[in-house]
């Protein structure tokens, strides 16, 4: 789950990726930490992940992109996974909730919630 972060070459900071496996847990981070969210969708079924509740002071989005299959073309009705990434700013407790929705049909068209607990530690 942790990795050094190539980005700041720091061997303190790490980046953690979770997967829909991590849905529930406790996970506890470092101020400076990157943490990956990379649950799959298939946006032309009109079913997209999006955030539910977080805390910008605790842990900051940092981008929220698209990226599709290796395995599949970019063609129409391609999987792939909206990749949420975040920094760890600061020490503090932090859920994030994420949904799987059809945006144009509200709430009632959740059909699954990833959420996870984040204990951030200097």
């Amino acid at each position: 789950m942790h990795s050094p972060s190539a980005e700041t070459g720091d061997p303190n900071v790490s980046t953690i990726t979770l997967t829909r496996a991590d849905s529930g847990k406790v996970v506890n981070i470092r101020v400076g930490d990157t943490l990956a969210l990379p649950p799959d969708e298939n946006p032309t079924t009109g079913y997209r992940w999006a955030m539910e509740t977080r805390d910008e002071e605790v842990v900051a989005l940092q981008s929220a992109v698209y990226v599709h299959s290796k395995y599949d073309s970019a063609d129409l009705g391609s999987s792939g996974w909206r990749s949420f990434t975040f920094h760890a700013k600061k020490v503090g407790s932090v859920t994030l909730q994420l949904k799987l929705w059809r945006v144009w049909e509200g709430d009632a068209s959740i059909v699954e919630r990833f959420r996870v607990t984040l204990q951030v530690q200097e």
